[in-house]
């Protein structure tokens, strides 16, 4: 190729290039397509074999030239087939001096210009280079060229389709279809490409599924499906490169043709899966894979979780899951879910088919997980097991017999499950019923068991401890079941019955042995809470005995009747702090702080008087054995006397006895101190409560004996009595002055009870008037130091009659004064609103019974305090 350029000067220092090129006849016949690269070179320089090949240019060509280039590079090798020239090699602005051997920028001969400076700036962008009066040769017919391309890629698109391997290379079919695409031919060619795929889709591929269908179940038919998919996806692939540029440039900007891969989607859907014979055993095919997987789970077999996977991707990506798969996979799900519930509430037991339906529910939810089912499948299927596992077998559920029995077995796992599944659908606090019913029996058989009646505070704080573990593990702190636990703990701690035990009263019971109860603790220490003996010396007994106490505790809140377990646990203290029997100083005060916190001052101001009264008597104590230290003579016993305020005391009877000289002169003494001291009060003695240690000498031995001031008094009279003779019932009674009940139950527990110090005879275990009595000089044990029934520390059933009779009057004054007081100042009530008042006003001494407040209405009404009305009313007398 020859160039001839001139260079001419214009005005006004503006230049022009003009360029003139002749082409020789074989040009002017072949396609024309020129760089600038060849139109600023040497017009003689040798050129490759890649410059021989040259494609059509563009119409649009021939008054400007641009650089362009597809956004990606075509996915095929260019080894053995011609290069296209690099956009970025196209062009060259360097600034360099020309080189020898002609390249950019070298002088073409002819070529002369005035030098000057360049005007290159980097900073500013590329340069638009424009060549004028570029004489173009004659066009391409492009009708041809395009049939003659479309040949070749039809071909190869049949080839794909059988896949095969085209003929042509992929760099040649991609740069034909390039070339089409850059005449303005791309419309025409989409479409073109779209038939094809439609054909072989709707027709080939098609026919061979439906010839598949027609063979196979549903599942063989899904694998076709599937394998066909694969496939399909695969030619496209190969598709796409051929077609990059066409995709990239046009069919990613077209409103008419979608790209590549969704045109095969939709060509996919619309003839494959959306064909009659093919869709309902597509779709029935991944729910019997799903139904053969529910199945497998259960007898431990795999199903084809493999082929399930495909289907499930298939669905998504042919956007037909939610439309049509899921729809299908719910009906079948129902179906399967209502069926199972059935056949296992029929023969399952309540614990086995709450424990099954939560391993149905796991394995439902792992499957969407594994099978990339979607959040909203998920949720609609909890909600279908919800519904046919939970709400429609309700009665099941919560059938009382069988919650009960899991109740009583304390079966806590079952129990969990069960809630669990209830609480799925906010039914856990149904569970109320069972639970309040169970808690009422078993409560209920712990009070009222006579036979176990020493054991029942130890059984309730089992069953409350139980019944929490319950609560807290199994129901999950429900706040409906915590309130109906309490509510129930409270109605069977304060039932009542009139009976044997409590001495015809309706006192609860719970109250008596919770004060008793305490009174064993705080006397016996750790020995009662069952603590190992190993460990007595390492643990520490304030704090367990303090933790026990706050059990206890927690059981006297629920008690209303207060009042019965204020006198005995009065009496109980007082008989400990009496004989010095508590354990522990500090557990007492720290069981003290207790009642005063949950009861108030006034329900402990008697029960502080009491301590303080023993404060009292032992600096009183202190204050005489002092004086009697000053004195010459020393005493010949050591007394120690509590004196105590009456007010604040339990009432003792005065039981007459007679004492031995040698005692009644040192309570003599005693009187004159304490007179001498305090002016204008009297001592009334006790003595059913006073305790003695004696020092007995026996032919094996000497022993010290403590025991009670009658047994002392007993004892005392065998001194005077020689060897050998006896004491008869009748002599024993004249000497003491005891009543025979207190001396039969004296001389029984030194004649026939445990140890022997005094013998009978006649031998038995009953002391008749007949009996005579001895110094048993053979007595023996092995202990220096022992204790002989100390009947004055336990209560007597005429002490407990008593008490309870005592209870039952003062609540019924209580009762009445009540009513008093509301009488005179409503001054007319009616009957309900009144017995309401009443239980209002006396809630903190315990519940009463409406028949019980209309028995003490109509004694005051009998005593002039009040009259009935007209109206069912009353009306206050003044």
């Amino acid at each position: 190729m020859q160039q001839h350029s001139r260079a001419t000067e214009q005005r006004g220092g503006k230049r022009k290039a003009l360029g003139k090129r002749k082409l020789s006849d074989n040009e002017r016949d072949e396609p024309q397509q020129r760089t600038i690269s060849e139109l600023l070179s040497k017009s003689n320089s040798s050129t490759s074999h890649a410059s021989d090949q040259q494609l059509p240019s563009s119409p649009t060509s021939a008054k400007r030239l641009r650089a362009s280039s597809p956004s990606l590079d075509p996915p095929f090798s260019n080894s053995g087939q011609d290069n296209l020239i690099p956009p970025d090699k196209m062009y060259n602005f360097s600034n360099s001096e020309p080189k020898a051997n002609g390249g950019f920028g070298e002088k073409a001969p002819g070529y002369s210009a005035t030098q000057r400076p360049s005007n290159f700036t980097p900073h500013t962008g590329a340069k638009k280079l424009v060549v004028k009066n570029l004489r173009s040769g004659p066009r391409l017919n492009q009708d041809a060229y395009f049939e003659k391309v479309w040949g070749q890629l039809d071909a190869a698109l049949v080839v794909i389709f059988d896949r095969g391997k085209p003929a042509a290379s992929l760099e040649e079919l991609y740069k034909g279809a390039e070339n089409v695409c850059r005449q303005g031919r791309a419309a025409m060619l989409a479409k073109k490409l779209q038939e094809k795929c439609k054909e072989y889709v709707s027709h080939d591929l098609r026919e061979s599924l439906v010839a598949k269908a027609g063979d196979g179940n549903n599942v063989d038919t899904l694998r076709a499906v599937v394998d066909a998919w694969t496939t399909w996806n695969s030619k496209l692939v190969t598709i796409r490169w051929i077609f990059y540029y066409l995709d990239q440039s046009f069919l990613l900007h077209s409103k008419e043709f979608p790209v590549i891969n969704e045109m095969g989607l939709i060509q996919f859907r619309s003839h494959i899966f959306s064909d009659p014979a093919l869709k309902s055993k597509i779709l029935q095919g991944a729910c019997d894979l799903i139904e053969a997987d529910r199945k497998d789970e259960e007898s431990g077999l795999v199903a084809d979780s493999a082929l399930l996977k495909k289907a499930i991707t298939l669905f998504h990506d042919l956007g037909v899951y939610t439309s049509d798969f899921e729809p299908r996979l719910l009906e079948d799900s129902r179906k399967f879910f209502a069926s199972w519930a059935d056949r296992e509430a029929e023969s399952q037991y309540l614990a086995t088919y709450a424990e099954n339906s939560h391993r149905l529910i796991e394995r439902e939810v792992n499957r969407c997980e594994l099978y990339s089912l979607s959040r909203n499948t998920q949720q609609k299927l909890s909600l279908l097991l919800d519904d046919n596992l939970v709400r429609k077998q309700e009665d099941v559920l919560l059938k009382e017999e069988d919650v009960l029995g899991l109740l009583r077995t304390a079966n806590k796992h079952a129990l969990e499950r069960l809630y669990s599944l209830l609480e799925r659908i906010k039914f856990g606090s149904k569970l109320k019923p069972a639970f309040s019913k169970f808690i009422d029996d078993e409560g209920t058989a712990i009070v009222f068991d006579d036979k176990r009646e020493s054991e029942m505070v130890v059984r309730l704080l089992d069953f409350k401890q139980q019944l929490d573990d319950t609560w807290t593990e199994s129901f999950h702190k429900d706040e409906t079941l915590g309130h109906a636990l309490r509510e129930s703990f409270e109605t069977f701690m304060n039932k009542g019955r009139k009976s044997e035990a409590t001495w015809g009263t309706d006192n609860p019971r719970t109250g008596e042995m919770i004060a008793k109860y305490v009174d064993t603790l705080l006397k016996g220490g750790l020995k009662v809470i069952g603590r190992k003996a190993e460990d007595e010396t390492l643990a520490d007994e304030d704090t367990e005995i303090n933790k026990q106490l706050d059990k206890v505790l927690d059981l006297f809140r629920f008690v209303h009747g207060k009042a019965v377990f204020e006198a005995f646990y009065k009496n109980d203290l007082a008989r400990r702090l009496l004989m010095g029997r508590s354990a522990s100083d500090d557990a007492e005060k720290s069981m003290l702080a207790r009642l005063k916190t949950e009861c108030g001052s006034s329900f402990t101001h008697n029960l502080e008087s009491m301590f303080r009264d023993m404060d009292i008597a032992r600096d009183e104590m202190a204050s005489y054995n002092a004086l009697q230290r000053e004195r010459r003579d020393r005493p010949t016993l050591d007394l120690n006397v509590s004196v105590l305020s009456a007010a604040a005391w339990p009432t003792y009877p005065d039981v007459p006895v007679r004492i031995p000289p040698d005692i009644a002169k040192a309570l003599n003494e005693f009187e004159q101190y304490y007179y001498s001291k305090h002016n204008g009060r009297k001592l009334s003695w006790k003595h059913q409560l006073a305790h003695c240690q004696l020092r007995a000498r026996f032919p094996k031995g000497d022993k010290e004996i403590v025991v009670s001031s009658f047994q002392a008094i007993v004892l005392l009279l065998f001194n005077d009595v020689p060897e050998g003779e006896t004491l008869s019932y009748t002599q024993i009674r004249e000497a003491t002055g005891l009543s025979d009940r207190e001396l039969t139950r004296t001389l029984q527990s030194l004649a026939c009870a445990k140890y022997r110090v005094l013998t009978k005879k006649p031998k038995g275990k009953d002391v008749n008037e007949t009996d005579v009595f001895a110094y048993n000089a053979s007595f023996s044990d092995p202990k220096m130091r022992i204790k002989i029934n100390q009947i004055q520390l336990k209560e007597t059933k005429e002490e407990n009659k008593s008490t309870h009779e005592r209870v039952a009057a003062d609540r019924h004054y209580e009762t009445q004064a009540a009513i008093v007081r509301i009488m005179k100042s409503r001054k007319v009530i009616t009957h309900a609103e009144l017995v309401a008042e009443v239980i209002k006003a006396t809630r903190s001494r315990g519940v009463l019974e409406p028949s019980e407040i209309k028995k003490n209405i109509e004694k005051l009404i009998e005593k002039d305090y009040m009259e009935r009305v007209e109206g069912n009313k009353y009306s206050y007398l003044a």
